[in-house]
């Protein structure tokens, strides 16, 4: 996954952006419950500094009327990120674009597979409606990613996906995602999730959640073809006078790439490829062909 730095507006900027566009009377209502939202977006906080979003109070499911933050009912704050932000053609919108433009078109929950072309709510506005115009709730997503999160949040900790602004470092800067190379007719590489084993369960347990919530398996299997292909070639051509070695070297070059991410496919890809003493050895004049 793609660390992302925060957003850098507050944590009521955007709802003041939303409410300094509408007309007088919906403004007066907004603005008595500016202070219930501020509460919320306190407790929104303090659960980050524990990593702990699964115990935020949740809205219930439907009941568009159910009253949430002063004045403000559950469909109000739901509509006030589609009609005032979404197809805002002012300074919400603005903010909106700001924060999509941040991830440099890389959706951080797949490491960058899908492009970043919305905003998705980290914790979902059905859910935490009060949090639905928080900067900090809205991260940059692909459309598969934002799709297949859907409007649910599990209940537990262990069980919670990676949040590309708030969470803990050890899911950047340290390897969880690793790959293998099967030997048979074809090149197999196969991606699964291995958390270092000094994290603690909960940690351990995220990342593989977040792994298959994400289909990181065939996702990242899905990008090899493209890359072994000319690999392969150019093992057959140019860089057909490397020994093993000096092979293994090579792919390790690209492994320790520091510019893509560690826990990309592609820096996978080629540390499974390294350590693979077949494939480093391996006669490609024979009938190999990458999957």
């Amino acid at each position: 996954m793609k660390k992302l730095a925060t957003p850098v507006f507050n944590e009521l900027e955007l709802f003041d952006a939303c409410t300094a566009e509408m007309d007088d009377a919906t403004r007066k209502t907004f603005t008595a419950s500016r202070a219930d939202i501020q509460a919320a977006a306190e407790e929104f906080s303090a659960h980050s500094s524990t990593w702990s979003w699964c115990d935020l109070p949740r809205a219930r499911h439907g009941h568009k009327e159910d009253i949430i933050a002063g004045e403000l009912s559950k469909g109000v704050l739901m509509d006030l990120y589609d009609e005032n932000v979404v197809k805002s053609k002012g300074h919400p919108r603005n903010i909106y674009d700001q924060i999509l433009v941040a991830a440099q078109g890389q959706c951080p929950y797949c490491a960058g597979i899908g492009s970043a072309r919305t905003l998705d709510h980290y914790l979902p506005k059905a859910k935490f409606p009060a949090l639905s115009v928080h900067p900090y709730n809205l991260v940059p997503a692909c459309r598969d990613c934002n799709t297949d999160a859907g409007a649910g949040f599990p209940t537990s900790q262990d069980l919670q996906p990676i949040h590309p602004y708030l969470d803990k470092d050890c899911f950047f800067l340290e390897r969880w995602i690793h790959a293998e190379v099967v030997h048979c007719e074809q090149v197999v590489v196969r991606f699964f999730a291995n958390p270092p084993i000094h994290w603690p369960i909960i940690d351990q347990q995220r990342a593989k959640q977040h792994f298959e919530d994400c289909d990181l398996r065939n996702r990242f299997s899905n990008q090899v073809a493209g890359e072994l292909t000319p690999l392969i070639r150019q093992r057959k051509s140019s860089l057909a006078v490397f020994s093993s070695d000096q092979f293994r070297a090579h792919l390790l070059t690209v492994a320790e790439e520091t510019s893509l991410l560690l826990n990309g496919w592609k820096r996978t890809m080629y540390l499974a490829l390294s350590e693979s003493h077949w494939f480093c050895s391996a006669n490609f004049n024979e009938d190999l062909s990458p999957y």
